[in-house]
C-alpha cells in the first residue's frame, strides 16, 4: 500500500531515487542534482554508471567503495510496515482473545 502511495503521491521523489545508489559505506551517489550525496558531483554519478555498465566495466569513482547497491525505498517500506505491525500485534490483543473478554 505504501508503496503506491508513495509512487502516485511523490512522483518528483520516486523519480530521483530512480537514480539513487549507495555505496559499501553508505554514501550516497545521484543523478540528479537536487538529490547528491555530500560532496558528489555530476562526473561521480557518470563513473559510477561507467562502472556498473558490464562493457565499460570503468574503475569505482573516486571517494567511493564497491560494491554499490540501488535504494529502493518501497522495499524499505515494505520491511518496516511488517517490522512495526509484528510489534503493535505483540503490545496490543486482538479484540477476540480471551484476555479482552
Amino acid at each position: 500500500m505504501a508503496a503506491r502511495v508513495t509512487r502516485s503521491r511523490f512522483p518528483v521523489m520516486y523519480g530521483f531515487e530512480e537514480q539513487i545508489w549507495f555505496d559499501a559505506r553508505g554514501r550516497k551517489i545521484a543523478g540528479n542534482f537536487n538529490s547528491f550525496g555530500r560532496g558528489q558531483t555530476k562526473a561521480d554519478f557518470e563513473a559510477l554508471m561507467a562502472h556498473l555498465d558490464p562493457e565499460l566495466n570503468g574503475p569505482v569513482p573516486d571517494g567511493y567503495e564497491a560494491p554499490s547497491y540501488k535504494a529502493d525505498r518501497e522495499a524499505e517500506y515494505r520491511q518496516a510496515h511488517a517490522h512495526f505491525a509484528a510489534r503493535l500485534a505483540q503490545a496490543v490483543p486482538a479484540t477476540n482473545d480471551e484476555e479482552t473478554r
